[in-house]
């Protein structure tokens, strides 16, 4: 089913506590000088890959010194004998020209007794005198003929009859001739998925495959050598000593292993940290080299110490369709990369040429500090970089300053700068005390460089959605996406107007004794408390007047209801899906993150055909909570607040929505509009399906009725979702006495009410 559809409130709450993780700020106007800033970085000189007409996914991608190789698929018969096979390209770094290796054939006869087949390539390999190994694997079959239609088609290929297969090592010349080939059939023996996931060679031209758990180490000829067992075999490295190396999993994680030739057996083991993805042959001074998502790093062949290369995003790297990773003599690093689009796919050489940041051509540099960088984030910074002649970003991931013991230690240190005067320019305040600096005038109000933008006005947006963060009439933060946090259920059971306090809210559970996991499974006493304080803070806590409201009849009536849940849940027990449970009337009640349109449809046939949006319970009887994403907000202190809008205004862009992998309500008004209208348009095919548990929702078009019912939502939301781990640590401490039976809930509210008092006036 679809992500943003949750079992129950607590599956809710694990799932927003994953979206707001990510913390972003960005600095501009910084000099070299600037201590945020590295000593060199590695500048990008990218080239187009230009791919044969018809070629959009290539494979076996190997680099050299001066060329790349790879092979693509290609139809190599006629339409009588359906063969197919890969051929091989080379592209010269010199003349960036890509042609076929013209001499490499598959050299296998299409049996007559055929009807299928093809010549798959495991892996291509480049020694050191330009010579090309190739592992082939062949296979000619005939399908069995069925009067079933609806016989399951991968049944139907396990009946295949094959009538010809070969597996074999090539070597060939660099024009694509043979010099060589054996049989390897033998290594697959009694492995019915055999596959080849790692091939290399070392300098003697021995032989090494790697298949699921094993290395077989054959001789030039083909004739085995010795086998090595692992536990999973991840990838094969020649190194630059002209040796193999190996990566798989070990007891502490991931690790490389040399391979000694000589003893025949697996030699020294380098332990890789957790965060390591792929692993590459590096050069005199690494002995490897190694990627994880925030940068390259060497592992230094006489200390085995690691060291920070680069980092991805200061060279412009999008680091989604990262390839090969080369080292080159002359000391560049050279890239291959595949980005996946719109249009389809396109293909960039990037050779990364290290350079002093003094040397780099001046621009005007903004420093974006972030924790865990955001995807969408990191690409718009790249894209920004590449297209910019006047401004740079520079990124610092306060993620990289987190330990074992203590994830957290770079928001700390981020929020000391900050206390300490180092501002940054802009900031991502999705998981920082946003209100808190609002209320200390560190930040900007955006709407003066809205109304001063060439391309957009105020009514360009989901200006709901920015009331809703707006703090004394000044926006002091935008966002390309949102979501709201609600409570639904059906009207006849829950009440048919929007809106309702604790006691009315209690009132409809009371009412309903048959519901007996009125909410959903999984909810304990504090995760409700935990997430009722959060999505409605701003009905206790006024950061600019530095004010709260714990002593309120709602926050007690909040303690009260809180009790009444289960301290634990036990998840032992039967798991009962939530359309099971509403539909049996055991749950009355959903809570929910409205993101798009989907969820509305899905939960309206759930309840029954209708909905009505509750909200949070709150006196104000209005607890539409708005969850905004990917926050932006300029500081007071920028230098330059034209140049960090032209940066934060491309989130805002009705195109940026276009992209599959973007989520939310947009707050583009002309893009929500478009998939309102989606959602609204009748389809013989309909509007699709949801498939939860065994159990099929088939969505239906949105009436005109629940369009209104949602822009009424959107337009009555007054506030937005808070978080203070101080507040929450204030109240989580206090309510044990109650919870326990020890004090009243008033007792309790009056202690929160003055410890949070104090706390918050010391800040506002």
């Amino acid at each position: 089913m679809n992500k943003t559809l949750k079992r129950t409130f607590y599956i809710v709450l694990i799932a927003f506590f994953a979206l707001v993780t990510a913390i972003t700020s960005i600095g501009c106007g910084g000099k070299s000088d600037d201590p945020q800033l590295p000593d060199y970085v590695y500048l990008p000189n990218i080239l187009p890959f230009p791919l044969p007409e018809g070629i959009e996914w290539i494979n076996n991608v190997t680099t050299t010194e001066d060329a790349i190789y790879f092979t693509a698929h290609a139809d190599v018969t006629d339409e009588a004998t359906p063969f197919h096979a890969e051929s091989i390209y080379k592209m010269d770094f010199n003349s960036s020209s890509v042609t076929v290796l013209p001499n490499y054939n598959v050299d296998a006869e299409f049996p007559a007794e055929a009807d299928d087949g093809s010549v798959q390539m495991f892996s291509l390999f480049v020694d050191r005198d330009g010579n090309v190994w190739v592992a082939e694997r062949g296979e000619f079959f005939t399908m069995p003929e069925s009067d079933d239609d609806e016989e399951d088609p991968w049944e139907l290929w396990n009946r295949r009859r094959i009538v010809k297969e070969f597996l074999r090592v090539r070597k060939l010349d660099s024009t694509g001739a043979e010099i060589s080939s054996f049989d390897i059939k033998h290594i697959s023996t009694g492995d019915e998925w055999f596959y080849i996931y790692a091939f290399s060679v070392d300098s003697e031209d021995n032989i090494y495959i790697g298949t699921d758990s094993k290395i077989h180490v054959l001789a030039s000829d083909g004739k085995p050598l010795f086998n090595i067992d692992v536990p999973w075999v991840e990838g094969l490295i020649n190194m630059h000593d002209g040796s193999v190396a190996y990566t798989s999993w070990a007891d502490k994680g991931r690790v490389i292993t040399k391979i000694d030739a000589a003893a025949k057996k697996p030699g020294e083991t380098i332990q890789l940290p957790n965060n390591a993805n792929n692993v590459y042959r590096g050069n005199d001074e690494y002995s490897f080299i190694f990627t994880d998502n925030i940068g390259l790093y060497g592992i230094e062949a006489e200390s085995g110490n690691i060291v920070s290369l680069l980092k991805w995003i200061d060279s412009d790297i999008i680091l989604d369709g990262l390839g090969s990773v080369t080292v080159l003599s002359d000391g560049r690093i050279l890239l291959t990369s595949q980005i996946w689009n719109n249009e389809g796919s396109n293909h960039e050489l990037i050779f990364l040429t290290k350079t002093p940041y003094t040397d780099i051509p001046e621009r005007e540099v903004l420093t974006l500090a972030t924790f865990y960088l955001d995807w969408n984030i990191r690409g718009a910074v790249v894209q920004f970089n590449r297209t910019s002649t006047t401004h740079r970003i520079h990124v610092t991931d306060y993620a990289e300053f987190g330990t074992d013991d203590d994830w957290g230690a770079g928001l700390t240190r981020l929020s000391a700068e900050i206390t300490a005067g180092n501002v940054p320019d802009i900031l991502d305040v999705s998981n920082l005390p946003f209100s808190q600096y609002a209320a200390k005038g560190l930040l900007l109000d955006l709407y003066p460089l809205i109304d001063a933008d060439p391309d957009y006005s105020r009514s360009d947006f989901m200006e709901a959605a920015l009331r809703a963060t707006e703090i004394d009439g000044s926006l002091y933060k935008i966002f390309p996406y949102f979501s709201i946090a609600t409570f639904i259920g059906n009207p006849a059971v829950v009440g048919s107007y929007p809106g309702w306090n604790m006691e009315e809210f209690v009132a409809v559970l009371n009412a309903n004794p048959d519901a007996d996991f009125p909410l959903g499974q999984g909810l304990t006493r504090m995760a409700v408390l935990q997430a009722l304080f959060m999505f409605n803070m701003n009905e206790y806590v006024d950061w600019n007047e530095g004010k709260v409201y714990f002593d309120s009849d709602e926050f007690i009536g909040l303690l009260e209801y809180a009790k009444t849940l289960p301290d634990d849940f036990d998840w032992n027990d039967d798991y009962i899906s939530e359309p099971a449970l509403i539909s049996s009337g055991r749950q009355i009640i959903s809570a929910i993150a409205l993101n798009d349109f989907h969820d509305y449809q899905m939960y309206r046939a759930l309840y029954g055909g209708e909905i009505v949006f509750k909200g949070i319970p709150a006196e104000s009887k209005n607890g539409f909570s708005l969850t905004s994403h990917t926050n932006f907000a300029i500081t007071a202190k920028c230098k330059d607040a034209n140049a960090a809008w032209s940066f934060i205004r491309t989130f805002l862009s009705e195109n940026w929505y276009n992209d599959s992998s973007r989520y939310g309500t947009p707050i583009n008004r002309h893009a929500f509009e478009k998939q309102l209208n989606e959602a609204m348009k009748e389809s013989e095919h309909g509007h699709g399906s949801v498939g939860w548990d065994g159990i099929t929702i088939e969505l239906e078009a949105l009436t005109q009725a629940d369009a209104d019912k949602i822009m009424a939502m959107i337009n009555s939301i007054t506030g937005s979702i808070g978080e203070d781990e101080v507040l929450w640590e204030i109240i989580s401490e206090s309510v044990s006495a109650f919870f326990n039976g020890q004090s009243t809930a008033q007792d309790v509210a009056r202690i929160i009410q003055n410890r949070a008092s104090t706390y918050v006036s010391e800040r506002s």
